[in-house]
């Protein structure tokens, strides 16, 4: 699928932000595959799966242009498997201009559900080195099942220096153990700051709440996911 303009949100009214995101493989996968051949062989841009981050004024402006824009009549007519979010800011923090976008829109307080997470990083050549030499690939060992961590893209903002990831958890907790509770992640992140000290000030983030999935990533939808996983624990504590 050919990408839209990259300046759409100069010609939509209501789009505050648009950037076309490549896909750059699926955290399922390498769960599965943890290793530098898995990962390596998946770094180089695929330009038939793309992502889109938008940051709209209001709903219904998604939506007219979901169902009557040229872009959206592409999407539904030429993909094979298309997956859409919409997304609740609960808070975010970097300077990364999709995430300065939604300054203003935090919303108090936390759901219990499902939440998500955008993560950008903008890596100096060393950063870049220590990122795909070392860090990512060692930290797919410890990628959580798919129980807790519902859907993972590691996106391409820009190759190899600005790589993106979109996560959905099950929890909020489910992403807390994992970011801050769990060696691997922990490792990964000093890794990269050994080489790029800058780190964490070049750093952005989202996290929201996403509230409605239509259509699914590799025949799932990830909201539905997170529900079979709550009954099934609720029919095991049922149980004992």
């Amino acid at each position: 699928m050919l990408s839209p303009p990259k300046q759409l949100a100069e010609q939509l009214a209501g789009l505050y932000f648009w950037r076309p995101l490549n896909v750059g493989g699926d955290f399922a996968y390498y769960r599965e595959h943890p290793s530098r051949w898995a990962l390596y062989r998946r770094l180089k841009p695929d330009f038939r799966r793309w992502a889109f981050y938008a940051v709209w004024e209001e709903q219904a402006a998604l939506e007219e242009f979901l169902s009557t824009s040229d872009t959206g009549q592409r999407w539904r007519e030429t993909t094979a498997e298309a997956c859409h979010f919409w997304l609740r800011l609960n808070h975010a923090r970097g300077p990364w201009k999709g995430i300065q976008a939604l300054k203003g829109a935090e919303r108090d307080g936390r759901t219990d559900g499902p939440v998500a997470h955008l993560i950008r990083l903008d890596l100096t050549l060393r950063g870049t080195l220590a990122m795909w030499g070392s860090a990512a690939p060692n930290i797919f060992h410890h990628l959580p099942d798919s129980n807790e961590l519902l859907l993972g893209l590691p996106l391409v903002d820009r190759p190899y220096m600005q790589p993106v990831s979109f996560t959905v958890w099950r929890s909020s907790a489910s992403a807390s153990t994992f970011a801050h509770g769990e060696q691997g992640h922990r490792d990964a992140v000093a890794r990269v700051r050994r080489s790029q000290p800058s780190l964490l000030d070049r750093y952005s983030t989202g996290c929201f709440e996403p509230y409605r999935c239509d259509g699914t990533w590799k025949g799932r939808n990830a909201l539905q996911l997170a529900q079979i996983a709550t009954d099934d624990q609720l029919s095991a504590a049922g149980s004992v």
